[in-house]
């Protein structure tokens, strides 16, 4: 039998919660590392800006694929199988990525490589929320959301240095490679994440969707994945067509914009458990908005209000998640958050991982990147 789950005090329940968000970091790398090299598979497989973020459209379609069964596995093994085991199979999906040479190869591909890494949240968030008690899950959502904060400086570095000793698929190989590693080790040595699921049920998840509050928690997950993936998936493409930067220009202004992210979750981390969490999530989402209107000032006339707009969109991101989690983990009981998860989070995966990118980069492409922006800026000052 499953030994149960016992919280524990932060600072005790640190290192693991810090395990975890190790595994979230590699999950999220992997996901992201698409980004910085889309100019080099564009001009490797002679593809346009539309074509190349469809393959980011594909890899969202395999990763709301499985947070929809997400649920389903949660009732069957322990959350910290399903956030590890996943892991390492879409490691070895992207061991084959140096065999892809064609873009319907490659869209192929990053379909099973996103099924593969998403079933990830629900059980990640599960495993976190079993190390340590209530009143601290605001500081234990920052140390996990250090894991994206940190992969946005890293992966830009990461990948412009190895395409100095390989092409992108050798960097896809690498990342799969370390993938592999990484869930075997959180299998072996990690902690939490012991306790299973109640399987989902059309009475449970009607008793959730007629809850107005899961029509909410739903839209602000969309919003703030859009604003924290979706824009960043296309940066490098933005910077390069946009506002004319080189390629390693922009991965360098990238990684230059995300410096300070990790000190900005933390600070959020500690603002949600002291501060009124709801009214921390509206102020990012307006500074959302604003950075936005920013990033779609025309470079001809200044390049600074753009460079200033991203380095705003990203603080704003960063630290709109952990009160985002500290008022979902108060709305919901621990038994429903997962079953919420797999509900909401296919959605918002495969608009803010898929859907919108292709957005942006079909309206960079056939109109201008700010008009895509104006929209997205719009729907958050909605929010």
């Amino acid at each position: 039998m499953a030994s149960k789950d016992r919280p524990m005090p932060f600072r005790t329940a640190m290192p693991w919660a810090g395990f975890v968000a190790l595994l979230f970091l590699l999950n999220y790398m992997s996901r992201s590392t698409l980004t910085p090299l889309l100019v080099s598979i564009e001009r490797d497989l002679h593809v346009g800006h539309a074509q190349a973020t469809s393959l980011l459209l594909m890899q969202s379609a395999g990763f709301s694929a499985a947070l929809a069964l997400s649920g389903f596995l949660l009732s069957r093994f322990r959350p910290r199988q399903v956030a590890a085991v996943p892991l390492a199979l879409a490691g070895c999906v992207l061991l084959l990525m140096p065999f892809v040479q064609t873009l319907g190869q490659a869209r192929a591909a990053f379909v099973a490589f996103g099924f593969g890494v998403g079933f990830y949240f629900p059980a990640g968030m599960a495993t976190l929320s079993s190390l340590v008690y209530p009143k601290d899950w605001g500081k234990a959502v920052a140390i996990h959301e250090l894991a994206p904060n940190t992969g946005f400086i890293l992966i830009p570095l990461l990948a412009q240095t190895a395409l100095l000793f390989t092409d992108w698929r050798g960097v896809f190989a690498l990342m799969g490679g370390l993938m592999i590693c990484t869930g075997a080790a959180f299998l072996l040595w990690g902690r939490g994440g012991n306790t299973r699921t109640d399987p989902p049920s059309f009475r449970g998840c009607g008793v959730l969707l007629r809850n107005p509050a899961s029509w909410a928690v739903a839209l602000l997950l969309t919003v703030s994945m859009i604003g924290e993936f979706s824009i960043y998936s296309v940066l490098q493409i933005f910077l390069v067509s946009a506002v004319h930067f080189g390629p390693q220009e922009a991965n360098l202004a990238l990684s230059a914009s995300r410096l300070a992210m990790p000190l900005v979750v933390i600070a959020a981390g500690w603002a949600a458990d002291v501060y009124d969490a709801r009214r921390i999530v509206s102020l990012c989402f307006l500074l959302h908005a604003a950075a936005l209107c920013l990033m779609s000032v025309s470079a001809d006339v200044s390049r600074l209000p753009a460079l200033a707009g991203v380095l705003l969109q990203a603080a704003s991101m960063a630290f709109v998640f952990p009160p985002l989690f500290k008022v979902f983990a108060q709305s919901f009981a621990a038994n429903e958050q997962p079953i919420l998860l797999s509900v909401s989070m296919p959605l918002a995966g495969l608009v803010s991982a898929g859907a919108v990118p292709y957005f942006i980069g079909y309206c960079g492409e056939y109109h201008t990147f700010g008009l895509a922006f104006l929209v997205i800026a719009g729907l958050s000052t909605l929010s």
